[in-house]
């Protein structure tokens, strides 16, 4: 078995032992060869496949950004009175802003559903607001999304977002 694997070698590399630095000469400039073209498909592949950073024609062209073709989201007004949200129910776009403004006279909250544990909805937890001042929330996602007043759990309210 030792004997047909030298030969094999022998055979694909030649014998050194005839002829020798002929031999060798081949082997280096073949093996040097195989290593420079190795080397540059794999830097080609490499820093090929990285992006330069800058914008193509293809994202940037003619087009505007996406935000500045569409109309401004308008913000929705809910006011918390003594007797509770006003009004109970609102739809706002997606993007769109919900400010709650505490007119009720006393402290109150914006807290998601359901109570006392408020975790429906945790971005909803807004909070204690005092008398004339607001709170508010961005919509990013359709939904429904129920929330009360924590210190008045009867007062309660629905966001629409479409």
């Amino acid at each position: 078995m030792q004997r047909i694997l030298k030969d094999d070698i022998v055979f694909l590399l030649g014998d050194f032992r005839k002829g020798g630095e002929i031999m060798n000469n081949k082997l280096i400039w073949v093996v040097g060869a195989i290593v420079i073209v190795v080397a540059v498909i794999g830097g080609v592949f490499l820093l090929g496949n990285k992006s330069t950073g800058t914008p193509t024609a293809s994202t940037t062209g003619s087009q505007s950004p996406t935000v500045s073709q569409q109309a401004p989201v308008e913000d929705v007004n809910v006011a918390l009175t003594s007797s509770g949200f006003v009004p109970q129910t609102v739809t706002v776009k997606i993007g769109g802003r919900v400010i709650w403004t505490n007119k009720s006279g006393v402290d109150g909250t914006v807290n998601s559903d359901v109570y006392p544990t408020n975790l429906l909805w945790p971005f909803l937890n807004l909070g204690l607001f005092s008398n004339g001042s607001s709170v508010s929330v961005t919509f990013d996602k359709p939904g429904k999304y129920t929330y009360h007043n924590h210190l008045s759990p009867t007062q309660t309210g629905t966001v629409i977002a479409r």
